[in-house]
């Protein structure tokens, strides 16, 4: 494998029979190599990496200069007519067609904030998000990050579960990298905003200086104190104070505010149903992390 270091210098690894080295290698990808032998190379290389077992690489993202993410929620498949006024809707497309505009956009990978299906989805229904939605995110080599949500339906946990790997992965707090400096974090919905504190686990650092957190809950900073709001500084304290962006499904309207310089908002949902007479729906975002700082750009979806 031929590779190039930070400070610009060719080398080559060789994968050696027995190493076991479970990567999947992408072009313009960055790679942290530890506990690798290192020796004099050939070939026209000076260097050659010798793994073994013991070596561990763990992908850092894209090369950019930036990174970019689709962010998406509630997209409810299985429903089919809006909850307050009864007309047609179609999740499905609405999936569909962010992802496809993020493909466009070459996104460093997509994240869902949580209810991809609604409890009514049928088999017929989780397969076509299958062949629409991740089959061509597999294809352009784009992971795809959630946190559940507060509703699901067993055909699409089953779809969930094929896909299950380093392409599609359920956030949790220990978090995956998306980029050089980026670290997701996750957390899956509890009811009543009852966040089973002492059954998680937190990391004690993070190397990573960007940090985002995914939620699917009501939020306190965001809706105002209530028996099911989650309150932001009790989650921040258990992760060291360490997030920069905040992002959050389970309300069906975008909202955005500043929270201690902090970004935090409720993405909306990506099809029509929200109830509110001047709703803020059939949206998803497109996240730029860029020199450390996250910048969110709407997308509303045709």
């Amino acid at each position: 494998m031929s590779l190039v270091d930070t400070a610009g210098n060719p080398l080559r690894l060789i994968d050696y029979e027995g190493a076991e080295i479970p990567v999947d290698w992408k072009t313009k990808y960055r790679y942290q190599v530890s506990r690798c032998k290192v020796q004099k190379g050939g070939g026209g290389y000076d260097l050659e990496l010798a793994p073994s077992k013991r070596t561990r690489i763990e992908p850092l993202g894209s090369a950019n200069e930036y990174t970019r993410i689709l962010v998406i929620g509630d997209t409810h498949v299985g429903r089919t007519k809006h909850p307050r006024t009864g007309e047609t809707i179609n999740p499905i497309d609405a999936f569909s067609t962010a992802v496809e505009y993020g493909i466009e956009r070459r996104v460093d990978a997509v994240v869902h904030v949580g209810d991809i299906f609604h409890d009514t989805a049928t088999p017929v229904q989780a397969k076509l998000v299958d062949l629409t939605v991740f089959a061509p995110l597999a294809e352009a080599d784009i992971p795809f990050y959630y946190v559940r949500g507060n509703h699901s339906a067993s055909a699409g946990d089953e779809v969930l579960e094929d896909r299950d790997g380093p392409l599609v992965f359920n956030l949790d707090t220990h978090g995956v990298s998306v980029g050089p400096g980026i670290r997701l974090f996750g957390i899956d919905h509890y009811a009543e905003g009852n966040i089973p504190w002492s059954r998680l686990t937190f990391p004690d650092s993070i190397r990573e200086s960007v940090r985002i957190l995914v939620l699917h809950q009501t939020l306190e900073q965001i809706s105002g104190r209530g028996p099911k709001s989650v309150d932001l500084s009790q989650v921040q304290r258990r992760f060291g104070n360490q997030f920069d962006f905040v992002v959050s499904g389970h309300h069906h309207d975008a909202t955005r505010i500043d929270w201690e310089s902090i970004g935090v908002m409720y993405t909306g949902a990506s099809e029509r149903m929200s109830t509110n007479n001047d709703p803020v729906d059939r949206v998803a975002w497109l996240l730029t992390i860029e020199s450390g700082s996250v910048t969110c750009e709407q997308y509303d979806i045709p």
